[in-house]
């Protein structure tokens, strides 16, 4: 099975559409950075793969709407193959 991240390297390539402007980069780095920090209040462990996927969105400079559907289809997937290896 593809890596899941390789996946969605590969849809966000094939994606037409208007990157986010240079000067929202930091913006949306601190509210990744935002992110992590709730995820450990709540005792939520992120996995490498979670900070690559992460990572993905912010370097390719995905605009925030789409961003936003592609953290949600990436969450139900790693649930999906989770039940899928229990």
């Amino acid at each position: 099975m593809e890596n899941i991240i390789n996946t969605y390297q590969n849809r966000i390539k094939a994606m037409g559409f208007k990157p986010r402007r240079k000067e929202d980069v930091p913006v949306v780095m601190d509210v990744y950075c935002e992110a992590l920090a709730n995820a450990k209040i709540e005792g939520l462990e992120l996995l490498a793969d979670d900070h690559a996927f992460c990572l993905l969105l912010v370097e390719t400079e995905i605009p925030v709407d789409v961003a936003i559907n592609l953290a949600q289809e990436y969450n139900r997937d790693v649930l999906s193959r989770q039940k899928i290896a229990a």
